[in-house]
């Protein structure tokens, strides 16, 4: 298989994963008209899509040359794909008590020290860029709520 098919199959395996998993997310009447499920659903259309294009690319394509993983003997490899695992994982348990601002600018310094390393004021400015900017966009332009944890009483919004 050709590293076009084998990406296109896993995300469409991914992509009816997670649209299986949107139909689960419960729906209430109050709340925001956009509805808890959007942004999923778009998500898991988006992957599914790109990944029937690679695999018709792949198919309608001339010439097409087996392909071997080449970091599947790469410890660190593996070690920094199950450790961004771990703080995923340790992002999502924390994200109601800390609130998202202080879960994901310590997610995301973690995860910047692991790609960046040695760069501590690059990682920390794309840090508290990236937290402050997800936050006011859901937050204010999508009025979307977000778990403010132990901010709560300071942010306006």
């Amino acid at each position: 298989m050709t590293k076009n098919m084998q990406s296109g199959v896993l995300a469409v395996i991914i992509g009816l994963a997670y649209l299986a998993g949107t139909f689960k997310i419960p729906v209430y009447e109050t709340g925001d008209s956009i509805g808890p499920r959007s942004f999923p659903f778009l998500i898991a259309a988006i992957v599914l899509i790109c990944g029937v294009a690679l695999i018709i690319n792949d198919l309608r394509a001339k010439e097409r040359k087996p392909f071997s993983w080449g970091f599947a003997a790469h410890r660190v490899v593996w070690l920094r794909i199950a450790a961004t695992i771990f703080f995923g994982i340790a992002f999502g348990l924390v994200l109601d008590t800390l609130g998202y601002l202080i879960a994901m600018l310590l997610f995301m310094i973690i995860i910047t020290e692991m790609i960046n390393v040695g760069r501590h004021k690059q990682n920390l400015i794309i840090s508290v860029l990236f937290s402050l900017i997800s936050y006011l966009s859901f937050a204010v332009v999508l009025k979307l709520s977000l778990p403010r944890g132990l901010l709560g009483g300071i942010l306006p919004f």
